[in-house]
């Protein structure tokens, strides 16, 4: 019977640590997210200051549209090919830092 419980839980992991948000990694989000977004992308977009392209007012008004926004980013804008853990990590970056939507 315990065996049971212990492969239930082995093959259980992997879909808990694909969820958006779980575990999500900051301080590796800020190292994908840096040297993809900050040195051209961002500061071209907001007059030399990578990050006031986060602080500008009504830019983005939920974690939803944050997600939404990163992973447009990733797949149409710099086609940088991060998973969707990578993004998930961007995503927990960028809340801890800019945005702390509730």
């Amino acid at each position: 019977m315990k065996k049971g419980y212990a492969t239930a839980l082995v093959l259980a992991l992997p879909v808990w640590a694909a969820l958006p948000g779980w575990a999500a990694d900051a301080v590796k989000g800020q190292q994908l997210h840096d040297p993809a977004c900050m040195t051209d992308c961002h500061a071209r977009r907001a007059n030399g200051n990578a990050n006031a392209i986060y602080t500008r007012k009504g830019h983005l008004e939920s974690l939803e549209k944050l997600k939404s926004q990163v992973s447009f980013c990733n797949q149409q804008v710099l086609n940088t090919r991060w998973w969707p853990e990578d993004e998930a990590d961007v995503v927990a970056y960028l809340q801890r830092e800019f945005y702390k939507f509730k």
